[in-house]
């Protein structure tokens, strides 16, 4: 199966995971770049296009395109909404993963990743695959989760990448792995 894994990271983390899942699948990666990248926050809160530059792939030669990006206050980064905007036509099955401050406990809250998921399923039917979020709470200290700057302030790297997290990821593969080809 032929993949790819397409990436944009405000703060690193999901830059990291993308990292990890293009590792994990061997496959490439490449990063999504907003035309005007200080308007991410604003136009992800206000719901409006922005653009990002183009991609220089051709999406139609993979069976499987992984994108990974970020939410915020319950919508999926801009750059992301706009990449699947452009290319859906193009793409046989999008996969999303998110690094992200919502926790499972929380995931169907007003702005958990739960809500978040079933939205994007919705809205990219019938090329919606697999979706995965993995919690920052992951790879936090119990006595951090409950702090709202700490979470803010925590970044994916090599020294916290383990334990539940990296659970999470082995089985976000081996479902991609193993997952069915769409027609």
């Amino acid at each position: 199966m032929n993949m790819i894994v397409v990436c944009y990271s405000g703060k690193g983390s999901n830059k990291f995971l993308a990292e990890k899942i293009s590792e994990a699948l061997d496959c490439e990666l490449i990063k999504l770049e907003p035309r005007v990248p200080g308007l991410v926050l604003p136009a992800t809160f206000s719901r409006i296009s922005m653009g990002n530059k183009p991609v220089n792939t051709d999406l139609t030669n993979f069976d499987r395109v992984i994108l990974c990006g970020p939410l915020y206050m319950g919508s999926i980064a801009a750059p992301c909404n706009d990449f699947m905007k452009k290319y859906s036509k193009q793409i046989k099955t999008l996969d999303i993963a998110t690094c992200c401050a919502s926790t499972d406990k929380k995931k169907n809250d007003q702005f958990g990743y739960g809500r978040v998921f079933n939205y994007l399923k919705e809205k990219t039917a019938p090329i919606a695959g697999i979706f995965e979020a993995f919690p920052i709470e992951l790879v936090m200290d119990e006595d951090q989760k409950n702090d709202d700057q700490a979470t803010m302030n925590t970044r994916l790297n090599n020294e916290n990448f383990k334990g539940a997290i990296q659970l999470r990821l082995d089985k976000f593969i081996n479902e991609i792995k193993h997952a069915p080809e769409q027609i």
